[in-house]
């Protein structure tokens, strides 16, 4: 179920309040019957994946031929994936934290946007203007890419999509101070929060090792690949993983 974000005012006690915290993410099809859908949208994003001119052609092709297998995939692991719990869970639980930790921009208001899935950007951002925030009242945001290593085919495609709809739906606000002012995370390789929780389940796995066998154990940091054609084009997934990399065997 989606998390329900009570109506805000502009006019809270806290200094800089009320605050919409954005987790933002690929997503995933919450049952077997979403898939079809979540890889139409997935296969037309020229950002994830550019097929040029074909776009259009491919995209839908590509997208009709995998799914019934990918449909099958995803009932063998109990019939959807659970990102949307997942992520709606612990963007409530960082609001909870943030209200005590950063009471001057307090209320924090928990949201998802998922780029491929439901809840889609446009609805997250359609359920901004319905809480209050925007339409002439203002209001501060915070973009925040649940990609750890910056990539324009992952944190950069949320991100376009979300300055799409920005201008879509509060583009003919002329009063800038009307629109939500947003703020964006999107890259956090190194962040010691990261680091440590992947070095703590480093070593809860090493203790499985008998003592003399440890200082022997290889340590394999595997991520996902990118073409070079994106590689080239300065993006600094690779550079982040090495960093954060060398921060977890230290």
């Amino acid at each position: 179920m989606a998390t329900v974000v009570p109506p805000v005012t502009q006019d809270a006690t806290s200094s800089k309040g009320p605050t919409a915290m954005v987790f933002m993410n690929m997503g995933g099809p919450s049952t077997t019957d979403e898939v079809g859908d979540f890889l139409s949208r997935l296969f037309a994003d020229a950002d994830l994946i550019p097929l040029g001119r074909l776009q259009s052609y491919l995209g839908p092709l590509i997208s009709r031929r995998r799914t019934p297998k990918i449909k099958q995939q995803y009932a063998a692991i109990g019939g959807g994936s659970p990102i949307r719990k997942w992520s709606e869970y612990q963007s409530s639980e960082m609001c909870k934290i943030l209200d005590r930790i950063s009471p001057e921009t307090a209320p924090h208001k928990p949201y998802v946007a998922f780029r491929y899935a439901n809840p889609l950007t446009e609805d997250m951002y359609a359920q901004l203007l319905e809480d209050g925030f925007g339409n002439g009242k203002g209001g501060r945001a915070v973009a925040f890419t649940q990609y750890p290593q910056y990539s324009c085919s992952t944190t950069g495609s949320s991100l376009n999509e979300l300055w799409r709809w920005r201008t879509r739906l509060e583009g003919k606000e002329t009063d800038e101070n009307g629109k939500i002012t947003w703020s964006v995370i999107d890259r956090w390789p190194v962040h010691h929060g990261l680091v440590d929780a992947f070095a703590q389940n480093v070593e809860k796995q090493l203790q499985t090792y008998p003592v003399e066998r440890r200082k022997d154990v290889v340590l394999l940091f595997s991520a996902h690949s990118l073409p070079m054609s994106v590689v080239n084009r300065g993006i600094q997934a690779p550079v982040n993983g090495k960093e954060e990399t060398n921060l977890d065997q230290r």
